[in-house]
């Protein structure tokens, strides 16, 4: 324990506050505790998964660990902003493959977002896992992670205001709820087992998302055509 003590202390920690802007440059050592977090919280939950448990299945030390790492919980937290980092990559490359983000209206970019998002979850479902189940039990850092990640999707919900054909009457917290439950019906999905039929949900999902911005009977066919045909 004091050879430890005396490592972490003599050496500073690369990973200590870590955050998107990290990821650039990822150090083998530190990506394979991630992806061994990864595979551990879909298997046992954050409540479940230990620092010893991720040291053991990463195949590294514990001084390793701290090297990156001041707890699990920071740990729990960068894994959970790698995976956004791939999701966002991964919807970008999906939106560049239906047309330029600026040649794409509103509704179309909401639309392939979540296409790509249901196809994401089924390719990647410990990811998903992380992301959507575990996210709210792996402590306060990761619940930040969490809500700010549905921030960021109730901002995109919130450009359909602009729409001259979006509801008046909406109230301020409509795209805060909008989003908190696109993310509840996905992840009860995960939950039940039944992923792998996501593509079953997202007329639904479009509905829910657009509706109230484009009129019910407009949501669906404002679908782009690529979108429309991933899974």
């Amino acid at each position: 324990m004091q050879y430890l003590s005396q490592r972490l202390a003599s050496k500073p920690s690369p990973g200590r506050g870590a955050g998107l802007s990290d990821l650039a440059l990822p150090s083998p050592q530190r990506e394979r505790i991630l992806d061994a977090a990864e595979r551990l919280i879909a298997e046992r939950g954050c409540v479940g998964t230990s620092i010893e448990a991720i040291v053991k299945e990463a195949g590294v030390s514990s001084v390793t660990f701290y090297e990156f790492f001041e707890s699990k919980e920071e740990c729990f937290a960068v894994a959970f902003d790698r995976a956004v980092a791939w999701g966002v990559d991964q919807m970008a490359a999906a939106i560049r493959e239906a047309g330029e983000a600026d040649e794409l209206s509103w509704p179309e970019q909401v639309a392939t977002g979540l296409r790509a998002t249901t196809r994401l979850i089924v390719e990647a479902p410990e990811r998903a896992r992380l992301c959507l189940v575990e996210a709210q039990t792996g402590g306060p850092e990761l619940e930040s992670r969490f809500e700010t990640a549905l921030d960021r999707l109730a901002a995109k919900l919130r450009e359909g205001r602009a729409l001259p054909t979006a509801s008046v009457d909406l109230p301020a917290s409509h795209e805060e709820a909008t989003a908190a439950g696109l993310a509840w019906l996905l992840r009860e999905r995960l939950e039940m087992g039944v992923a792998a039929k996501l593509g079953e949900l997202y007329p639904e999902l479009i509905d829910i998302a657009l509706a109230p911005y484009l009129g019910a009977g407009e949501s669906r066919p404002a679908v782009p055509a690529t979108a429309q045909g991933n899974g």
